[in-house]
């Protein structure tokens, strides 16, 4: 398969900085020799990332904190239906196209592009499968639970242009935040009535700027405040 056929989950956000792993409680392994190619090792696109690293803080009463983070944790999934066959058919298409790279770079025949076609349903079905295996672990900030996408949208799937404009829309990005955490080591910036605390969390987003669920956000939740940040990823 030609690189420029890549799966398109292969498009990982970059990774968070150090301060943001110190802050989280975690570090950065050392890439080692086996095993996936790291993401430095495909070619460098020429435009800037398309990934953004987000902070949100949210502070407010104990209590009502206590039901914001009850509410806000989930698989961080969009529950989109699942059709192999569908995703099967779109790739053959895609690769037998006439300015398809796996035509006239690779040089697939017919046969060629039906086994890639394959190929992608049967990683498809695998990454659906673990991201099933997933849905315990709680995500801290599931957009999902917090502005839930309406079943009707849901059968249309994720790439139908009425659920991507419903997305837009209400969350103000056409996917789920990656890499989302709560970041203990920061702070409110400043100090809060007793009986108050705060909670900031990080992840990235691509296509979108989230500004549209966090005001939903604080319509659901007015007695708690919310400050969306975009940071430096560098």
């Amino acid at each position: 398969m030609t690189e420029n056929l890549r799966l398109p989950w292969a498009d990982l956000p970059p990774p968070a900085t150090a301060r943001e792993d110190e802050a989280a409680g975690t570090t950065r392994r050392a890439p080692g020799r086996r095993g996936r190619r790291p993401l430095s090792a495909w070619p460098q696109p020429a435009e800037p990332s398309p990934w953004q690293w987000w902070h949100l803080l949210v502070y407010g009463p104990d209590t009502d904190m206590d039901a914001f983070v009850a509410d806000a944790a989930g698989p961080g999934l969009i529950p989109w239906p699942f059709d192999a066959e569908r995703v099967e058919e779109d790739m053959f298409a895609l690769a037998i196209g006439a300015n398809s790279p796996a035509r006239g770079r690779a040089g697939l025949s017919i046969d060629g592009c039906r086994i890639l076609a394959r190929q992608f349903r049967t990683a498809a079905e695998a990454r659906h499968a673990r991201l099933g295996l997933q849905a315990d672990t709680a995500c801290p900030l599931d957009f999902h639970q917090l502005v839930p996408v309406p079943e009707r949208i849901l059968q249309l799937g994720a790439t139908h242009p009425d659920a991507r404009a419903w997305l837009r829309d209400n969350w103000g990005l056409t996917e789920a935040p990656r890499q989302v955490r709560h970041l203990p080591g920061r702070k409110a910036g400043r100090r809060l009535p007793r009986g108050h605390r705060a909670m900031v969390y990080g992840f990235f987003t691509r296509m979108g700027t989230p500004g549209p669920v966090v005001r939903q956000m604080e319509e659901h939740y007015p007695t708690l405040t919310f400050r969306l940040s975009e940071r430096s990823l560098a």
